[in-house]
């Protein structure tokens, strides 16, 4: 498995040697550390349309979620056909009007991963040849015995590539250095890919705080292991920088790849406000959800703190352990009522999805075999449905009508030569 990160890495480096080396006659040693740089750059290049779509997709959900938590509102306790129909077609159209595809989300993360684990692994071969670092050396992927041998001589402020801090101090002679300067040279390249982590983790941390979804306690819990990563990740990398088995080669990749990493998020982070800037009606939506928040974490506090000081003054006093215990009664009481409640309208909802999605089905399989009519009177996929009654109108058209008096979607879209500002009074 890890093969196949290897492989790709070594022909990325392979190339970029080449075409620095051979094309433009650089010294082969200077070839091998701008094929480093020469990989940050493949790297980025490929992830950067994919974060565009990521950072995009979550800015526009930010900017759709107040009409979705209005849709969501109006049909909470809606379980029958009609009201599940409702409020899925007018999440489908607030979902294509705002050109809504988070698909892509998770492909830079993959894509950074696989590069670093190729990376390692390829470093670490190096590093560690098992016929030793005098011998004939055998292929590495793309990379030939000679490109081995080439790049375990290449070094960088005069400390080889493949050296490491913790590396046994019998190799680092072999390698024509010493401990002390293998830390001398990766200590500051390592507290600087630390910083710019840090300053990366910041920044997504201030756009999530900006619009951070109150009513979802996943979405809270997830800012607060961010929080908690935010401090723990810079002394984890620290530590393994300085007594792992980290190359000075993972450490410039790292330097070079955290550098570009902070600068193309603070860049996107600028457009994005730009071309989708948050209203005054979501920052006041924002602003009304987060003191919802609080309003109900201080009551909970408020109730809790109250049950606690009639347990302490129920040590002795036993009217005040009885008010305690029938107050703690009644909030376990209403929190498994309201518990039951959100499980039962969940069920329903999800029964009467299956059964829509059913219908659904059975209306392509009909579609195929004939255009039949399906049951439950929906119509084929395809077949021409039956003209409306003189008088009533399409229902798409009553739909608009009947939401249009309870919220008025004002979608952004963005237009060509304009900056993709807000277009209101849709």
């Amino acid at each position: 498995m890890l093969n196949l990160f290897v492989l790709p890495i070594s022909g990325v480096m392979k190339m970029w040697h080449l075409f620095f080396h051979s094309l433009l006659g650089i010294n082969e040693h200077h070839a091998w550390l701008l094929s480093l740089v020469g990989l940050i750059v493949a790297v980025r290049a490929l992830i950067a349309p994919f974060a565009w779509m990521q950072y995009r997709a979550a800015r526009i959900s930010v900017l759709m979620r107040p009409h979705l938590d209005a849709v969501r509102r109006a049909y909470a306790e809606r379980t029958d056909r009609r009201g599940m129909l409702e409020e899925m077609a007018l999440t489908s159209r607030l979902r294509k009007r705002f050109q809504y595809k988070p698909a892509a989300g998770c492909i830079p993360p993959l894509i950074q991963l696989a590069a670093f684990i190729g990376l390692y692994r390829l470093l670490l071969r190096i590093a560690r040849p098992a016929e030793g670092l005098d011998a004939q050396h055998h292929r590495i992927g793309f990379l030939s015995a000679q490109d081995v041998s080439s790049f375990l001589d290449t070094t960088f402020l005069g400390v080889p590539l493949p050296a490491y801090r913790a590396m046994p101090a019998e190799r680092l002679a072999e390698l024509g250095t010493t401990r002390s300067e293998v830390t001398g040279l990766i200590l500051p390249f390592l507290l600087l890919a630390v910083v710019f982590t840090v300053l990366n983790m910041a920044l997504s941390l201030h756009r999530s705080r900006q619009s951070l979804n109150y009513a979802s306690d996943l979405a809270i819990n997830i800012y607060k292991v961010t929080l908690l990563l935010a401090v723990w990740i810079p002394i984890m990398l620290v530590t393994a920088g300085l007594l792992g088995p980290l190359p000075v080669a993972i450490i410039v990749y790292w330097f070079g790849n955290n550098l570009w990493t902070l600068s193309q998020n603070a860049l996107i982070h600028l457009l994005l406000r730009r071309r989708l800037p948050l209203e005054a009606d979501h920052r006041a939506y924002f602003h009304r959800q987060r003191e919802e928040h609080h309003a109900i974490r201080n009551r909970e506090r408020a109730q809790s703190r109250e049950i606690w000081a009639l347990r302490l003054k129920g040590v002795g006093s036993s009217e005040h352990r009885k008010r305690a215990v029938e107050k703690a009664e009644l909030r376990r009481v209403q929190r498994a009522s309201e518990k039951k409640h959100r499980k039962d309208i969940a069920r329903a909802k999800k029964e009467t999805r299956r059964g829509i999605i059913a219908e659904a089905k059975a209306a392509k399989r009909a579609a195929k075999g004939g255009g039949q009519a399906a049951p439950g009177g929906a119509t084929a996929a395809g077949a021409v449905p039956a003209a409306s009654p003189a008088g009533q109108r399409d229902e798409r058209h009553s739909l608009d009508r009947e939401w249009a008096g309870r919220m008025r979607v004002e979608v952004p879209t963005e237009r060509r030569g304009s900056g993709g500002r807000h277009r209101r009074g849709e």
